[in-house]
């Protein structure tokens, strides 16, 4: 049996639907295939107006041979997740340039719920399962469009039925879906499409050039929150420890790694344990104490492996390793949100270890470049008696005496940067005077590094929270001193001290900070009922995350132990869901029992006259029409016959009318006469 053909009324609401749902995925397709998605989708909108032509079954091949050539050529040939999203939506795109029927129609609002699903891998955000949502229901309205009636008495009605029908199954749905979210097993993946190289990688890098972090500073994107129990640390000591640069070529700064530090210490390094671990205390790094703060990440997907803690990390948490130079790092990339908790222990610095290796890496300079700086360095170092604390204090004080500068757009400085500037621009972001900090003291022979992470944060009292920015990217210094351990040196509050203690957009906002101008937006989300507005969507979507999308078997473990004690789990869910199951199958059948569908007054008057009938010995046949009844009555009975031929007349000229109104006149004669009868 062929299909019918799908209404002007569906076609619309798929058209909807299809620029709706592709919103959210548009970033991650090759730019080269938006032209080809925006010309079907022009084309089968200027078929709905009745001004355009089918494709021919040859163009359509054209088209979709020339989509795979569009997709191959900007994606290349290896298999991602991005080049599996492009083929779901260019598909659904060119499907749409083919629907003719109702069945066509139906495969394309299916393939409409997969991209609706293709969205959520890149975005699990409140507002973002809001829109996501409302496509889910734009996409039940147009199923229920393909199965009304071609033509309505208006097009506000039309519209209004099938939104009462989506609120309708929505609503029956939400039970069903809680209850699934909740007890149904978080497994890991059967299978897994590889996440291409180099991307979806922000914020910080291991890398560091001077003007690098005045970059990132100019991003207003999330890094992470952090949600505190207990006491919360003031902005001052809002230094979140991310990484640790202690490489030097005379131009860049980076971090190390095992392999690089094998080749420069050979023999003197036994084995990654010498390097990183989970159990830094057992192999002797340092000691613990009990920590001052208790906190938990959310942190962003950036896809890096280092994590931020408040401070010098500690001990290892699950699925992390502490390097030795006391960062957190992730076993894998982070391409999703994760949420992590810190240890609460803190290190004890006097206990910190310092093989001969590292405190020889953590001195080394290239031998020749920025000649002044190192006489500079030397001087200051006599001037201190030669001890590395006061020497800190020393170039901390030559910053805060001579005319520096705080900025996010410095100089160019090419070569000899440091001597650049020290001597002649001295204008700089905080990596400028980190790495100056860093390069004197070791021209010294003093040991120290820079460290890069965030700075400050935005509190919101209400969830102990501390959401930090982008933009609140820093850089400091650290140097060894013998029995005291790292002892940290942010050279910013020498020259910025605002910067410590009332974060990088009062600055700005003061004038203390060259910069251009805040985004009107971002100014506005930060005064007066904007702001109050922005925290409340805040808290709603920190809680929007810890809740739901960080369920996850760990804590789905947890409520079902606090909801039926320390059983088996699987068994637990086994057994809740087969009752959720049972329940909802009684319903079910309870509702199909006790159902009965909605009888108009034509049928409630037919029903009536049946009846009658009935009594005087007259039943109608399976698959007779009222008037074949009404003959058949006539031919045993002349008298009833008459009366019944003039109220079946009566009843077909009422229900045929045509009128989308009920005729009341003619509806009380008909019920008048079978009344009489």
């Amino acid at each position: 049996m062929d299909s019918p053909a799908v209404s002007r009324y569906a076609t619309l609401w798929l058209l909807v639907a299809q620029v709706m749902v592709a919103l959210p995925v548009l970033e991650v397709l090759p730019i080269v295939v938006l032209p080809l998605l925006v010309l079907t989708l022009m084309w089968r909108a200027l078929i709905w107006f009745g001004r355009g032509s089918w494709p021919s079954d040859l163009l359509r091949r054209l088209l979709v041979a020339l989509s795979l050539v569009l997709i191959i050529t900007s994606s290349g040939w290896q298999f991602s997740l991005e080049l599996a999203v492009t083929f779901l939506v260019t598909g659904y795109a060119l499907k749409m340039l083919e629907m003719k029927t109702r069945r066509d129609a139906l495969v394309i609002a299916y393939i409409g719920f997969f991209v609706v699903g293709a969205g959520v891998i890149y975005s699990q955000s409140l507002m973002q399962a809001l829109y996501q949502l409302l496509c889910l229901g734009v996409l039940v309205a147009a199923i229920h469009a393909m199965y009304s009636p071609t033509q309505s008495a208006s097009a506000s009605l039309s519209i209004k039925g099938s939104l009462r029908f989506t609120g309708l199954i929505l609503l029956q749905a939400l039970p069903l879906t809680l209850a699934l979210f909740i007890f149904v097993p978080r497994l890991g993946p059967l299978w897994a499409v590889p996440w291409p190289e180099g991307e979806a990688k922000t914020g910080l890098s291991d890398t560091m050039q001077p003007g690098d972090v005045a970059r990132l500073s100019q991003s207003y994107e999330l890094a992470f929150r952090a949600q505190f129990t207990g006491s919360v640390p003031p902005a001052s000591e809002r230094y979140w420890r991310t990484l640790v640069l202690d490489q030097y070529d005379g131009e860049r700064w980076w971090q190390s790694d095992l392999i690089r530090l094998l080749n420069q210490f050979p023999g003197e390094i036994d084995d990654e344990r010498d390097w990183q671990g989970r159990l830094p205390v057992i192999d002797g790094w340092w000691q613990v104490q009990p920590g001052q703060y208790n906190y938990e990440v959310l942190l962003e997907p950036n896809g890096r492996q280092w994590l931020p803690v408040l401070g010098m990390a500690a001990l290892s948490v699950p699925e992390t390793t502490v390097l030795r130079t006391l960062r957190l790092e992730a076993d894998k990339p982070v391409f999703e949100r994760r949420l992590y908790q810190p240890a609460q222990q803190s290190v004890v610095a006097q206990t910190i270890t310092m093989p001969s290796w590292l405190l020889a890496l953590n001195k080394s300079l290239p031998d020749n470049g920025n000649a002044q700086s190192r006489i500079l360095a030397q001087q200051l170092f006599a001037e201190s008696g030669r001890d590395p604390v006061t020497m800190g204090r020393r170039v901390m004080d030559y910053f805060n005496q001579e005319p520096f500068y705080y900025t996010l757009s410095p100089p160019l400085m090419e070569q000899n940067e440091v001597d650049q500037f020290l001597f002649v621009h001295r204008k700089g972001f905080c990596e400028h005077y980190a790495s100056s900090f860093v390069f004197m003291m070791r021209s010294v022979g003093i040991p120290a590094r820079i460290v890069t992470g965030y700075l400050g944060g935005e509190f919101l009292p209400e969830e102990k929270v501390i959401r930090v920015l982008q933009r609140d990217a820093h850089a400091w210094a650290e140097i060894w001193v013998e029995g005291q351990g790292w002892i940290r040196f942010d050279p910013t509050a020498a020259v910025a001290p605002e910067r410590i203690d009332l974060g990088i957009d009062h600055m700005i906002e003061q004038g203390g900070l060259l910069q251009g101008q805040i985004p009107l937006a971002y100014r506005l989300g930060q005064t007066g009922f904007f702001k109050s507005v922005r925290q409340g969507w805040e808290r709603l979507e920190y809680r929007w995350q810890k809740t739901v999308v960080q369920y996850q078997q760990e804590k789905q473990q947890s409520f079902m132990k606090e909801l039926f004690g320390t059983s088996s789990f699987y068994w637990q869910q086994i057994g809740v869901l087969g009752a959720l199951l049972a329940l909802f199958l009684m319903l079910f059948g309870v509702f199909a029992l006790f159902h009965r569908p909605a009888l108009n007054p034509h049928q409630k008057l037919w029903l009536r006259l049946e009846r009658k009938l009935v009594a005087r010995g007259f039943e109608r046949q399976v698959g007779e029409g009222p008037k074949d009844f009404a003959l058949r009555v006539n031919a045993e009975n002349d008298a009833l016959g008459a009366q019944l031929l003039s109220i079946v007349d009566l009843y077909i000229r009422s229900v045929y009318s045509g009128r989308v109104k009920v005729d009341k006149p003619l509806l009380d004669q008909l019920s008048k006469m079978i009344k009489q009868l």
